[in-house]
This record gives C-alpha cells, structure tokens and sequence, in this order.
C-alpha cells in the first residue's frame, strides 16, 4: 500500500498538519470573547505532543510492517 518514499511524504505531512492545527486552533481559541473558563496553554501543547508521539509510533510501525513484507 504505501512505498517507503512515500511513507517518509506522508509522515511529513501529518506532522506539518498536526502542528499547524495546533497553532490555528490555540490562536482562535484564545481570541474568543466568550466567558468561562480557559485551558492552559501547556496542557495543549502536551496534548499536541502525545498526539504527535501517537502518529510517529504508527507510522513507525508501518514501516516495520512494509519491511517486513518486503523482504
């Protein structure tokens, strides 16, 4: 299904997506005039790295997978 250049591609992406959003959705988050209470920043941010981590051990495992079968 995936080659190893384009697992490498598609790894990439995800994680230019993954920290874009981040950003995108903190930044609008904070500018909402809305009360109640706020998240903290930082426990975003170590949402966004568990979420981060979580994406590199798939496609870790993908490509172990793609090894595998290759040889």
């Amino acid at each position: 299904l995936f080659k190893k250049t384009n697992l490498k591609y598609l790894s990439l992406g995800i994680l230019v997506f993954q920290a874009t959003s981040l950003v995108l959705t903190m930044c609008y988050s904070r500018t909402l005039k809305e009360e109640g209470p706020r998240y903290l920043s930082s426990t975003a941010v170590a949402v966004a790295e568990l979420l981060k981590t979580m994406a590199c051990i798939l496609l870790v495992y993908k490509d172990m997978a793609l090894r595998f079968s290759s040889a």
